[in-house]
């Protein structure tokens, strides 16, 4: 196969390849903190936390699986701004990507009361089954601004193919996740509710691990600029919001028609 390709694009492969594989692990991040939670609960005499949390957990990844748009838009951005080697419109993606997760987080948190009255509605279950499934909800729902932020720094860090720190930021949120989930459900009896809790501060945690790794690799002078008015007018240029929720549009209705039929089959 590499005799095939030209000696000057051969170097590329092997950074393709770890690209691949960390954005593959990252891709896990939510769909196995759902099934963190199933785990634990599947060792609890009652049933009906288990089966209220698989509920929750098919309306999370409903939605996180669409929202994932806000990573790959990020990534195709910040992978532009490198390969022209304007580290200026590097940071400004990665603040303009963030303000838009944090406005879409925000309406998700200030919506969460139609949001899970519509999607237990489809997904409907016992009386029992739905308690512990809206205890379950409204714990997670919490961490969508975690969530939200950690898609836009992990297609941030792949632009820039910091491959460790998406790793790294992985890992703690599934480690962090398992042990809090051992903690609050085995040992707290918070069942439902511990695994909802759980799941939100282990985003939180991984959201951390993310903005030390900016601080430590972000050069001193590019810090500086964020208290500055320019780079924010730059951020908040008309122009540039535009373009950037145009593409990030384009990319919604591509994962929103692709999730909506797999959901159909899956219901």
């Amino acid at each position: 196969m590499l005799l095939s390709i030209p000696i000057q694009y051969r170097s590329f492969l092997p950074r393709f390849y770890r690209l691949a594989s960390v954005a593959v692990l990252s891709n896990m991040m939510v769909p196995l903190a759902g099934l963190c939670d199933a785990a634990f609960l599947g060792h609890l005499e009652d049933i009906n936390a288990l089966a209220g949390v698989i509920l929750g957990g098919i309306l999370f990844d409903y939605l996180y699986r669409i929202l994932k748009f806000l990573r790959n838009s990020t990534n195709t951005l910040t992978a532009n701004a490198v390969g022209a080697g304007d580290q200026q419109t590097v940071l400004v993606v990665l603040l303009r990507c963030a303000v838009i997760a944090l406005v879409m987080a925000g309406a998700m948190v200030l919506l969460q009361y139609p949001i899970h009255k519509l999607g237990f509605a489809i997904l409907s279950g016992s009386a029992d089954i739905e308690g512990a499934g809206l205890a379950y909800f409204d714990a997670r729902i919490w961490g969508a601004p975690a969530v939200l932020l950690n898609f836009v720094l992990i297609g941030w860090f792949l632009g820039r193919e910091m491959n460790g720190v998406v790793l790294l930021m992985s890992l703690m949120a599934n480690g962090s996740n398992v042990l809090l989930d051992y903690v609050m459900i085995m040992r707290w009896g918070w069942d439902s509710l511990g695994a909802g809790v759980a799941t939100a501060l282990s985003q939180y945690l991984a959201l951390a691990v993310g903005l030390v790794a900016i601080l430590l690799t972000t050069q001193v002078q590019s810090l500086r600029s964020l208290w500055s008015g320019p780079i924010w007018a730059q951020v908040m240029d008309r122009q540039g919001l535009s373009s950037a929720i145009a593409l990030k549009t384009n990319i919604l209705i591509r994962f929103l028609a692709l999730i909506s039929a797999y959901a159909i089959f899956t219901t």
